[in-house]
């Protein structure tokens, strides 16, 4: 076996690791994983923007300055939703062939994400944004599908949710089958992002004098990153699978600092100052479209009669929805499985108590969110965080008291008067709304209900 497949397979092995992982982390309740894999660029840019943290600034700098270096391996190692890719066209078995360069169609793509987003609209996130569509694909698709092997009951699934869920899958399946990466070089912000800095990168691969021009390397190529006529690697497109090396007969395809043109260079200047002007159009009509949109969804909310219940530190709707990407991190990982996922009722992930309470001693989701919709709180800010109210029908009350006797608030108490009567107080100073009183009427009295802004009490 000769070096260049060894390190093939090594990528290849991570890129797997990485996979599972992923899984893990939205399929299951261990919070490791999710953590571990918490900090995404798509993700790291969205929480910069919800809340400045150094930490995240470095880790968003270190992904750039190491594509800027070594290109875009973060599309071929940490990006869990390319390494599915890979893994669709290794199923496939697909080969590549010629396509344009649609450099037009992604910068204008960014430039609306970005754009909405920097304005406080992350639905452009919502939709194209890796990290997310691959949490919706793995929690909402395969989550069932691991509770049915496990005969465990970690996901509270709706035929909803996996609808929605089933169509991102599809239309990856179908671009996979129609051109491998495409998704990756021509419609992912992420991508492009990183396709910008990888363009002028340090260590690039190029071809030798020992290339016979097989077509090897191009037929393997998922990024259709490969000018086998001018012998000439897209490094902007290209993800560093590392296929092309690892598929050469001739071992003609090294990885090294790379050589500069003098007119490739002038030629790319000169495109690089068009592409700038049109990169600053498309971008002030992102963010035009990210404050109108944001307004009518805000006001559109206002009209609401009936308010979800929000995670405890999503602040109010119009926030969640500015910082929110649905990538269900939380969903994963809430114990008592209290967070749903977007469904055809609610365009962000709410809380039902249905069949549970929010955890009082439970801030898992805080923990865990990656754009820092659901703010990072304590456990002892989140127990002091009204995040609802209890609606109570007197005329199915009788008073038992176990509502009072489980609320962890003492918002509720039993009033005993002289004439024996039994009445049920309710101080709603004092309730967090965590749904541990719903959740315990055994007569279906008491309904908590969302509120406009999480105070706190």
């Amino acid at each position: 076996m000769t070096k260049q497949k060894v390190i093939y397979y090594i990528r290849l092995f991570i890129s797997a690791l990485v996979l599972i992982c992923s899984f893990l982390a939205f399929t299951t309740t261990f919070s490791f994983f999710a953590k571990f894999f918490s900090i995404q660029l798509g993700a790291g840019i969205a929480s910069l923007i919800a809340a400045f943290s150094v930490t995240t600034l470095v880790a968003v700098l270190l992904v750039l300055l190491c594509t800027y270096l070594f290109g875009r391996f973060y599309c071929s190692l940490i990006c869990p939703l390319g390494i599915m890719q890979d893994f669709i066209n290794f199923a496939t078995l697909k080969k590549s062939r010629n396509y344009k360069n649609f450099y037009k169609t992604r910068y204008t793509i960014a430039a609306i994400v970005f754009g909405a987003l920097f304005s406080g609209w992350a639905v452009g996130f919502k939709i194209l944004d890796p990290y997310t569509n691959f949490g919706l694909i793995a929690s909402s698709i395969f989550s069932p599908i691991y509770n049915i092997i496990s005969k465990t009951d970690n996901y509270q699934f709706t035929l909803a949710s996996i609808a929605i869920s089933l169509i991102p899958f599809i239309i990856l399946i179908f671009l996979v089958l129609f051109r491998r990466r495409i998704f990756c070089t021509a419609i992912c912000p992420v991508g492009t992002l990183l396709g910008l800095f990888s363009k002028y990168g340090f260590f690039r691969l190029q071809f030798t004098d020992k290339c016979i021009t097989c077509g090897a390397c191009f037929r393997n190529c998922p990024a259709g990153s490969i000018n086998l006529k001018d012998k000439i690697f897209d490094n902007e497109r290209c993800v560093r699978c590392l296929k092309c090396v690892s598929v050469c007969p001739k071992q003609a395809i090294t990885y090294g600092v790379s050589k500069k043109d003098k007119k490739n260079t002038e030629q790319h200047f000169s495109q690089g100052r068009r592409n700038f002007v049109l990169g600053s159009v498309l971008v002030l009509g992102g963010i035009a479209a990210g404050v109108g949109g944001a307004i009518v969804r805000g006001k559109k909310f206002l009209q609401d009669t009936v308010r979800a219940i929000l995670p405890p530190g999503a602040g109010n709707y119009n926030r969640l929805s500015s910082k929110c990407t649905s990538c269900q991190l939380c969903v994963a990982v809430c114990p008592n499985k209290v967070i749903h996922p977007r469904d055809f009722s609610h365009s962000n992930i709410y809380m039902d108590y249905s069949n549970g309470p929010c955890m009082y001693s439970c801030n898992e989701c805080s923990k865990v969110c990656p754009t820092g919709a659901i703010k990072k709180i304590s456990l002892q800010e989140k127990q002091h965080l009204r995040i609802g109210l209890a609606k109570i029908d007197r005329e199915l009350c009788i008073a038992c008291g176990i509502c009072a006797f489980k609320c962890p608030a003492k918002a509720l108490s039993i009033d005993e008067q002289e004439d024996g009567n039994r009445i049920l107080v309710y101080n709603a100073a004092a309730c967090i709304g965590c749904g541990m009183c719903q959740v315990a009427c055994p007569h279906k009295a008491i309904e908590i209900v969302g509120i406009i802004e999480q105070t706190k009490i």
